[in-house]
């Protein structure tokens, strides 16, 4: 109770409910607030007039934020994207922390020779490059051509419904979750409640789950929560370089990334391809890292208020 009047107390937190409850407002009205051609089943993606004008239109009544080359209607993809950029960064986010909780408690509560192979292989994972991972794995999991059949390892990554991007950055991006709480767990493991646990005959397990990792968690959440906004960044610059295509706001600034500077160098001719996404996406990341910025304030124990 007392965190939570100090959660209501601190600015941070609520600028960033302010900012991330609009965005969960927008995935959840979604369908009324930019109704689907096809209710049961919405693309993210919807043509206004015809699709072969090319020339991106200013906004308009059917396109409230104009139009993407190709007539794509941005104000409707920035709308529909919510939903999959909230699904996608909570699920990168907790799949990182889950990985990250379990390896970092089980390395700083047996230590020794545990603790070492542990922390090279969190070392090693360090050393290889995220973007390498994401490009892998989307080779493996995915058929190259739409041409080409699918292998059986392929087909089943398709049935499961799997992304390469999300898979790669769950495998690729736990370690900093693991390091925290393995110096966390190998401070906690000397309180006299968790020695009297182990004294008794607790198993070591049961020591963890019920001692260590309640009291461990404190900045894992901070760090989870910023990470769901850089998350969903990387997931647009990665569709932008062409490495996975998963982000809808990324893929708007792909289509209109030849317009972003007009006629005569003038980046404002076109203003509607690419501000409305960057402006989204920078708001997206801000309210998160607000979020744990504010949370890491919150559940300080050396902050008393």
């Amino acid at each position: 109770m007392r965190r939570l009047r100090r959660a209501l107390a601190n600015g941070q937190v609520l600028l960033a409910c302010a900012i991330l409850g609009l965005f969960f407002a927008a995935a959840i009205l979604a369908p009324l607030l930019a109704p689907p051609d096809d209710p049961e089943d919405p693309s993210p993606f919807r043509v206004v007039g015809k699709p072969l004008g090319g020339m991106p239109q200013p906004p308009s009544r059917e396109a409230l934020l104009g139009t993407a080359p190709g007539q794509l209607d941005i104000y409707y993809t920035l709308v529909w994207g919510t939903r999959s950029a909230l699904r996608f960064g909570l699920i990168v986010a907790v799949g990182t922390a889950t990985i990250g909780a379990l390896v970092g408690s089980v390395s700083g509560y047996f230590g020794g020779l545990v603790h070492g192979l542990i922390t090279r292989i969190t070392d090693g994972f360090l050393a290889f490059p995220g973007i390498v991972a994401v490009w892998l794995l989307g080779h493996v999991m995915m058929p190259v051509s739409v041409f080409e059949d699918p292998t059986p390892v392929q087909q089943a990554f398709l049935d499961l419904h799997l992304s390469p991007v999300l898979l790669a950055l769950i495998l690729f991006s736990w370690m900093p979750y693991a390091r925290l709480i393995s110096v966390k767990v190998m401070q906690l493991k000397q309180a006299e409640y968790v020695l009297a646990a182990r004294a008794v005959g607790m198993r070591s397990t049961r020591v963890i789950r019920r001692h260590l990792l309640p009291n461990a968690l404190s900045p894992v959440l901070v760090l989870a929560a910023r990470d769901v906004g850089a998350m969903v960044v990387l997931a647009a610059a990665l569709n932008f370089v062409g490495l996975s295509g998963g982000s809808e706001w990324g893929q708007l600034l792909v289509v209109g990334r030849d317009y972003a500077i007009g006629s005569g160098g003038n980046p404002f001719t076109y203003w509607w391809v690419f501000v409305p996404a960057t402006l989204t996406l920078i708001l997206f990341g801000i309210g998160w890292n607000l979020l744990g910025d504010g949370l890491n304030t919150v559940l300080d124990p050396r902050i008393v208020r």
